[in-house]
């Protein structure tokens, strides 16, 4: 498999994991409630357990495990074509922590489906609920600390546009959250699967672009 096509799949990779992420909660919550936060009432988490999840959640859960393996497939690839070294392991061992986290929310929350419609009591749902946003948070922060790592190696091998995006969401995410967890740090988290469509077109792009510029011969 030659570099060019290798990057392709990869590039491909990480706009999959965006892709299957959204995909997977957009099915997922069409026949069970899956926007449960912190702020709930009783009366809406009493609700979302009432009745039980149909295929459509377990389908939806599937779809957005594998959103993970595809991303971390991609991590791995964009550190590498960013130079490697000691930012490179940070910005990895980042993006297998940010899995493994949202792996376990994600295990969590189907928990609480498969309870639903079984007798859990509202105060164990609520419980559950505020365990699983817990972990949700937790993986803004692993997704800013990958951004701040892998935007300081994009900048230092100049790729300055994409560093500079990284860093900036970084920022904003840190911000947003500290302001506003189930709003503004809901909605700037999807600045993250931003990066990481315009991450992967660029980073393919750009080894286009230079095996093109090989393969045309200079003038005289």
């Amino acid at each position: 498999m030659t570099e060019h096509v290798q990057d392709r799949y990869f590039a491909g990779f990480g706009i999959a994991s965006v892709v299957l992420m959204l995909a997977g909660l957009i099915i997922g919550s069409t026949d069970h409630d899956r926007t449960l936060t912190i702020t709930s009432s009783s009366a809406q988490v009493a609700r979302a357990i009432a009745s039980p999840a149909g295929s459509g959640t377990w389908v939806g859960a599937y779809t957005e495990l594998l959103s993970f393996g595809f991303f971390l497939a991609f991590a791995v690839w964009a550190c590498a074509k960013l130079g490697g070294g000691l930012l490179g392991q940070v910005a990895r061992a980042c993006a297998t922590s940010y899995a493994t986290l949202s792996i376990a929310s994600l295990a969590l929350l189907d928990a609480i489906a498969y309870r639903s419609g079984k007798g859990m009591s509202v105060q164990l749902g609520s419980t559950l609920v505020t365990v699983n946003e817990a972990l949700y948070v937790g993986t803004w922060f692993l997704a800013v600390f990958f951004l701040l790592s892998v935007g300081a190696l994009a900048l230092s091998s100049g790729h300055r546009v994409l560093g500079r995006t990284a860093i900036g969401i970084a920022m904003i995410q840190l911000v947003t959250t500290a302001v506003s967890v189930d709003n503004l740090g809901q909605m700037s988290f999807t600045l993250w699967l931003v990066w990481i469509v315009g991450a992967s077109i660029a980073l393919a792009r750009g080894t286009s672009e230079r095996i093109h510029a090989r393969a045309v011969p200079h003038s005289a």
